[in-house]
């Protein structure tokens, strides 16, 4: 994972490169390959979390908790149904998944490539 600085006036925002992914977080966008990934708001934020937990198990209860917010306690199945719509616009094979991984029965972990 490589950072890169936006510069502005007052902050420094890192854009997370990941292999052919680029995150700026300062402007909540994202390219594959240099090509605009249309997210959408949960989806983003789903990223972003995984991001900032970079390496960490992260449960379905946590990310229902900091994603969806406290009251999203049991919908594990909306964990899952975004994590597959994530995987298919920023994995390079989504069966296959690199980034997101799961960990079985647990949740899931994002990794950053070698």
């Amino acid at each position: 994972m490589a950072l890169r600085r936006v510069s502005g006036p007052a902050v420094s925002i890192p854009v997370l490169v990941i292999g052919n992914l680029e995150i700026d977080l300062s402007r909540r966008l994202v390219k594959k390959r240099g090509q605009i990934v249309k997210l959408t708001r949960t989806e983003y934020e789903l990223l972003a979390y995984f991001v900032s937990n970079c390496g960490k198990l992260l449960t379905h209860a946590d990310l229902l908790r900091n994603v969806w917010g406290p009251e999203y306690r049991e919908e594990r199945e909306y964990v899952r149904v975004f994590i597959g719509q994530l995987r298919h616009k920023i994995e390079d094979d989504p069966s296959n998944p690199q980034l997101i991984v799961t960990e079985s029965r647990i949740g899931y972990r994002f990794i950053k490539p070698e």
